[in-house]
């Protein structure tokens, strides 16, 4: 019998996800179907349930809110596809009603909202599996066996990533830069306004709905690569701004355009995330990975190459240039082969099944091989998205400070200041 599936949260994100279910389907492995979808917009849900039918062949009943879903519906498990407030109590709502839960990162609005979820998942015996995709990607999986398996760089020592970017092109007063920019999902439209923001935007410039900016939100990704490479984050120290008025202010309410950031990993790998999406001039992009004979750099040009590092989507290929001591080169496409040469069949099938490269297809194939028995637990569980939100809240914690904090305090719930109000607004204790 085919899984059922319910899609909540019809928004942008969710689109993604039709998409990557698509491409199991026409990989012969459709063994699923998604009989619901629920979003609080009627118009939203129902143009998510036409897409679903056109491309999946069948469609979802609609819902308005997830308890009209979970009461009238047929489904085994839930896809969340929501704004970061809503992660927690919709996924316990679910998990509590038998269904398994994949949620989009960040797992959860703050650490207490993440171990709510966590104990629901072990209180109801359910799944619950953090859809963060890049880690998944060739780009990522190939970049993580150079630094452990390959040797063609040695012992990882250290990185630099610096990118800085504005959305006014340089040389142009007034002129709207026609590229994709990441300051558009947190508040500057591309000719260096405020406002407006379109509503399904809106709630991203919400620190009670959003729990943050770029950091918590597409820098979640930045914080699960990071760790995905090197293992746990002893310690950060940052510096946050919003410098978009032409004036830096101190970090508050508002969401940084501006970051400076130096990670300390208990394996001793140091490294520097310094960003800006409100540089005025001349833009630069660079990250390299260093070690104790040679260095790995990520050289892929996209325009959230600040958050996903080795990134691949449907129109472009991942980039990189390996420059190893004894005067080596290997291009990505060629450290790609040596990488997947080096798989047995069982490895290349476990990490790449059928084939598929895209990072959302393989989560949620993950997801329901894992629902039919086929596979143990989630890559990336509850436990890891918590410890993902930890290292990004840790350089909240800090920016707000102006201290070194470590990550084991704000996992543990000793370091809190930034996630105080947060949790004091949806009642978390």
């Amino acid at each position: 019998m085919p899984i059922r599936l319910a899609l909540i949260g019809c928004g942008r994100i969710s689109r993604r996800h039709v998409l990557a279910m698509k491409d199991l389907q026409e990989r012969a492995r459709g063994d699923f179907v998604v009989t619901a979808v629920c979003d609080a917009s009627a118009q939203a849900a129902s143009e998510r349930a036409d897409m679903i039918e056109e491309l999946l062949g069948e469609r979802p009943a609609v819902y308005g809110t997830h308890e009209e879903l979970l009461a009238g519906a047929q489904v085994d498990a839930a896809d969340l596809c929501l704004p970061h407030g809503l992660h927690h109590g919709i996924a316990v709502d679910c998990m509590e009603a038998g269904l398994h839960v994949l949620c989009e990162k960040p797992l959860g609005i703050t650490i207490k909202a993440c171990r709510m979820m966590i104990e629901a998942a072990g209180r109801t015996g359910r799944v619950l599996s953090t859809a963060a995709p890049h880690r998944r990607q060739p780009g990522q999986r190939t970049a993580k066996w150079v630094f452990d398996e390959s040797g063609l760089i040695g012992q990882p020592l250290s990185f630099f990533h610096q990118y800085r970017s504005s959305a006014v092109l340089p040389g142009a007063p007034g002129q709207a830069d026609t590229r994709p920019n990441p300051s558009q999902l947190w508040g500057q439209q591309p000719d260096g306004s405020s406002e407006p923001l379109p509503d399904h935007k809106r709630w991203r410039r919400d620190k009670l709905m959003s729990g943050g900016g770029p950091v918590l939100d597409s820098g979640f990704h930045y914080c699960d690569s990071l760790r995905y490479f090197f293992g746990e984050v002893e310690k950060v120290y940052a510096v946050l701004q919003s410098v978009k008025s032409g004036t830096p202010e101190p970090f508050g309410d508002s969401p940084e355009d501006t970051v400076f950031v130096t990670f300390t990993f208990k394996n001793g790998v140091a490294g520097s995330w310094g960003w800006s999406l409100a540089a005025p001039g001349e833009e630069a992009y660079d990250v390299t990975f260093y070690g104790s004979r040679g260095s790995l750099r990520d050289t892929t040009a996209a325009p959230f190459s600040i958050f996903h590092l080795f990134q691949r989507t449907p129109q472009k290929l991942e980039t990189a240039r390996l420059e190893s001591s004894d005067g080596s080169v290997y291009d990505m496409r060629e450290l790609e082969a040596m990488h997947r040469a080096s798989l047995s069949q069982e490895e290349e099938e476990f990490l790449y099944p059928g084939g598929v490269t895209d990072g959302f297809s393989i989560e949620i194939w993950e997801f329901l091989e894992i629902l039919r028995g086929n596979r143990e637990a989630p890559e990336i569980d509850g436990w890891e998205g918590m410890r993902s939100l930890a290292l990004g809240d840790a350089i909240y914690e800090s920016g707000l400070t102006g201290e070194v904090v470590l990550v084991d305090d704000v996992l543990d719930g000793s370091r809190s200041e930034f996630q105080d109000p947060i949790d004091a607004h949806w009642g978390l204790r």
